[in-house]
């Protein structure tokens, strides 16, 4: 399996991903179903407390409390019945919590469950691109296929570690950058926004895809190291690109210093955004 699968963006940058390890992916689904676990327990002690609140429910419940005689007729102790119903309820209650709160993670925190952020991993599609809702969709709603054990070991096997549901959706679980930050993410991390010379709002930031984000590192990254006319290039085919996109105004491009320096304010102002997303 290739270590790492890569992209050319519509901007011809070309971008990489590290396919996420099946131990990485375990660690996040264990975290995550720690939180599906949490969410319905508050769920059904909610659900509890609005019932016995509701006039005529608290009876109900307590009737059917009271009619419940698990001994048959010969005197025997039969739970079969009952174990039925309970075990079908939960699997239910379990799944749609499960859909519920992977699908609208993904979607909401772009490929992303507090698991998966947890984990530093993310869910693209397999073409490079960000989540759209029909992808999380299908993933998702192919996720209890997946729980059958003969399908656990599908990622094993994959060119691209793609469970069931990822090969359908057409989607693929990355590595999101490595666990020590590179270079220049941590000097932009650290950057203060009074230093910024270019200021974007939070409804800018929502409309930054991943793609953009590491189409503007791989380009910083390898600023200096570019031939000014190949840079300049670049430089050209994204930053319009990304203003218009973001609804700004562009930089001059006249110079190159203002181009890279809105890159960096751009970049700076995504990354504070995500550090207050994980604190708060």
């Amino acid at each position: 399996m290739s270590d790492e699968i890569r992209f050319e963006t519509p901007e011809n940058v070309q971008i990489s991903y590290r396919p996420a390890g099946l131990g990485t992916r375990f660690l996040a689904w264990t975290i995550d179903q720690v939180f599906v676990t949490i969410l319905l327990i508050v769920a059904f002690v909610v659900m509890a407390f609005f019932l016995a609140s509701v006039d005529g429910a608290g009876e109900s419940i307590e009737d059917a409390v009271e009619s419940f005689d698990p001994v048959d007729s010969n005197g025997q102790l039969d739970m079969g019945p009952y174990a039925m119903v309970f075990v079908g309820l939960f699997l239910l209650a379990y799944g749609l919590g499960s859909f519920v709160y992977f699908g609208f993670s993904e979607l909401l925190l772009r490929g992303q469950t507090f698991g998966k952020r947890s984990a530093k991993i993310r869910v693209v599609k397999a073409d490079g691109f960000s989540l759209d809702a029909s992808s999380v969709f299908l993933r998702n709603l192919f996720r209890v296929a997946d729980q059958i054990p003969p399908l656990w070991v599908v990622p094993a096997f994959s060119a691209r570690s793609q469970r069931f549901g990822d090969m359908v959706s057409g989607t693929l679980v990355v590595a999101d950058g490595d666990a020590g930050l590179p270079p220049l993410r941590a000097a932009l991390s650290e950057r203060s926004a009074t230093d910024a010379v270019y200021r974007f709002d939070a409804t800018a930031l929502k409309k930054l895809r991943a793609q953009d984000t590491l189409a503007i590192e791989a380009l910083l990254e390898r600023w200096t190291d570019l031939p000014r006319e190949r840079r300049q290039a670049m430089v050209t085919a994204i930053v319009p690109a990304i203003a218009t996109r973001l609804g700004v105004e562009p930089p001059r491009t006249d110079s190159e210093e203002a181009p890279r320096r809105f890159l960096e304010d751009l970049l700076a102002a995504e990354y504070r955004r995500r550090s207050r997303k994980l604190t708060s």
